[in-house]
């Protein structure tokens, strides 16, 4: 049976100590009288036995504050009843037989506190509401290695320094679980005011040493962490283990050892190693202490097996030995392995010595064009997928640039970027060089030869000028496309390859396939992601930009001192068509800064044939170097700049032309007439 009833503590004092032993005493006499359990408390989450002295003062009851009393047992009626009614009267604190009882159960608890005080495991610090020290339990001092003697009485700070107990006392707010450093200890505590009246009379803090324990835990981790790391790779590795002790039975083989054995891990592990093979090399480690390296034996008259065997040496003696094996035919593959390492490493090589440093992603190509933009933009996009790419554009334009941008922003950046210009390989050679060749499969091939498609497993092949491509080998390479795997030169044994497949070309395609020069199913395999170039002569206000940029990397690479380029050279330069492309300006660039005597870069030091398409200045009617007359852009920005250099300011030049002055200063950016 189980009841509850609510009461209001109406002490004017408080449920304090003295009331507290009272309660303490009736409850007991109630629960030898009716056999019922009491218990006291604010609510149902925090109820106490009634019968313990330091359970009823811990509930801290304040004058008219709220409880609930609970009884349990047969006679709960009658017990709760009498329980109630007694905490409703009033405490005749006077009473000698009272002051007694109260008394004892006082001492009795002081006795019970100390008791515990001096021998939790916690170490436990109380100050007063100035901080002095009024306890410093035996934990405490062994914790912080400090004597109670000498630290009671004084400022909690000045023992020790980084103590948040005065905080507690100025906030008033507990903290639970939190971490500190005392001496060499490390500690977790927690700190809680003291409450009296609803005043704060002091703070106690309550901590436990972890120094210990996180040093265990730390070492367990780590032993923990290399077994399984050492598991890992003796499970993973490709080469079979056997372990063998000092009596030569067998402790550890890994999965490996028992497939090359065809034999199960359990019918291996605890036996004798002659029940195995018969091979004695073993001892001869285990009785001089030195390896044996290259041990061959047949099993089964058809599988070779190589070992190396070494000692294991504990304490300077030999207490068993390892075996590391192989069978020939991984040898063999492990050897081919190599050779296809070994071309990879000498096509890497020769990528070196282009020394090409790849900057991140599509920084590398200069330009603001907005023709330039749309299509690095789109290459940008493509960059985020694995389609293939076709790259159109005129010789010079930058298309393997662009394809290198598209490689290394993408998710096989880590991996090969293979470059082939199909044009520049004779016809042939070029099955060759694209898919490799066993040795002996045409004259001349006196090695295995790997090719750039399997050079590019799992990165990206680059064909630049994929235009000149017979029609045959447009044939293996569309099923490449669809089948991702080729055959070597010679061989009949398929190579599967992971790559993205980026080609480029100045030609018309359309055409070639009219005329039948290029395979329309081919083309339409190549031109899923198309991105066509603008030529130089089409985002002429990129000209300033790449002109101040091929001066400085050049002048620095020459080791010649040339700073700029005059305003009349860069008009000059504008007003060229350039059928070379960047291509052509870079090398104009270059061939300058080696002959010219300046600092900077003057119509004279260029080359004739740009000096003599050079138009006057003071004429409107711009004549290119074709004869034919010049677009509206550069007819406009003639006009501005004549304006500007006559009136000085956007103003005056915008009231001249009929247009904003935000308009005047937008075109004179645009066409590079003044700096940003």
């Amino acid at each position: 049976m189980l009841r509850k009833q609510s009461v209001v503590f109406e002490h004017k004092k408080g449920l304090h100590a003295r009331v507290a032993a009272l309660i303490v005493r009736k409850a007991n006499q109630l629960q030898n009288k009716y056999k019922d359990k009491l218990f006291i408390g604010r609510d149902e989450g925090n109820l106490l036995p009634a019968t313990s002295l330091i359970s009823v003062t811990s509930t801290n009851v304040k004058y008219k504050d709220e409880m609930l009393v609970v009884s349990k047992g047969d006679n709960a009626d009658k017990s709760i009843i009498e329980f109630v009614e007694f905490l409703k009267g009033r405490f005749d604190l006077e009473n000698k037989s009272n002051r007694d009882t109260i008394d004892q159960l006082l001492q009795e608890a002081t006795l019970t506190m100390d008791k515990v005080f001096n021998n939790i495991a916690n170490g436990v610090i109380i100050v007063d509401k100035e901080g002095i020290i009024t306890a410093f339990n035996p934990a405490a001092e062994r914790i912080t290695e400090l004597s109670a003697n000498k630290v009671i009485g004084e400022e909690i700070n000045s023992i020790i320094p980084n103590s948040r107990l005065k905080y507690i006392i100025d906030s008033g707010e507990a903290e639970v679980g939190k971490r500190q450093e005392i001496n060499e200890a490390t500690i977790i505590a927690n700190r809680t005011p003291i409450f009296y009246n609803n005043k704060i009379i002091g703070a106690v803090a309550v901590f436990q040493d972890i120094s210990t324990l996180e040093r265990l835990s730390g070492e367990l981790k780590e032993v923990k962490v290399l077994k399984e790391r050492l598991d890992l790779i003796l499970e993973s590795v490709q080469d079979g283990i056997c372990v063998i002790n000092k009596d030569g039975i067998i402790e550890y083989v890994n999965p490996t050892y028992s497939k090359m054995l065809d034999i199960d891990e359990e019918d291996i592990v605890g036996y004798p190693v002659e029940e195995i093979y018969d091979d004695k090399n073993y001892q001869k480690v285990l009785n001089t202490g030195e390896g044996i390296t290259g041990v061959v034996r047949e099993k089964n008259n058809d599988i070779v097996i190589i070992s190396n065997i070494y000692p294991i040496q504990v304490d300077g003696e030999v207490d068993g030995v390892v075996l590391v094996s192989k069978k020939k035919t991984e040898i063999e593959k492990l050897a081919d392995h190599l050779k296809e390492l070994s071309a990879k490493a000498e096509y890497l090589e020769q990528e070196l010595k282009r020394e090409k440093k790849l900057d991140s992603s599509f920084k590398r190509i200069i330009g603001r064009s907005g023709v330039l933009k749309d299509s690095l933009v789109r290459a940008s996009k493509a960059a985020e997928t694995s389609s293939t790419v076709l790259i159109r554009g005129e010789s010079g334009t930058g298309k393997e640039l662009v394809a290198e941008a598209i490689h290394y922003a993408s998710s096989r950046k880590d991996k090969p970027f293979i470059r082939v210009n199909c044009a520049a390989i004779p016809s042939s050679l070029i099955e060759s060089e694209l898919f490799g060749h066993e040795k002996g499969s045409f004259t001349g091939a006196i090695n295995k030869k790997v090719g750039k498609f399997e050079l590019a497993d799992g990165g990206t092949i680059f064909l630049d000028e994929i235009g000149e491509l017979s029609i045959e080998l447009q044939v293996k390479l569309l099923r490449v496309l669809q089948e991702r795997e080729f055959e070597r030169v010679g061989s009949i044994d398929r190579i599967s390859v992971d790559i993205r497949v980026i080609t480029a070309t100045n030609r018309n395609l359309e055409e070639m396939i009219k005329d039948g020069d290029f395979r329309e199913d081919l083309y339409y395999r190549l031109n899923v992601i198309p991105i066509i170039l603008p030529p130089l002569r089409e985002r002429k206000e990129d000209i300033p930009l790449l002109s101040d940029y091929f001066l400085h990397t050049l002048s620095d690479k020459l080791n010649k001192k040339v700073d700029s380029i005059s305003q009349e050279a860069i008009d000059l330069l504008t007003n060229y068509s350039w059928p070379g492309n960047v291509r052509e300006l870079q090398n104009i660039i270059e061939r300058v800064i080696n002959f010219t005597d300046h600092l900077e870069i003057q119509v004279e030091d260029l080359p004739d044939y740009l000096k003599n398409n050079y138009k006057n200045e003071n004429s409107l009617i711009n004549l290119n170097s074709d004869g034919e007359v010049a677009s509206l852009e550069e007819y406009e920005r003639e006009i501005i700049k004549h304006a500007l250099k006559k009136h000085k300011s956007f103003n005056a030049t915008g009231k001249v032309l009929g247009v904003t002055h935000k308009t005047v200063a937008a075109k004179a950016r645009k066409y590079g007439l003044v700096k940003d």
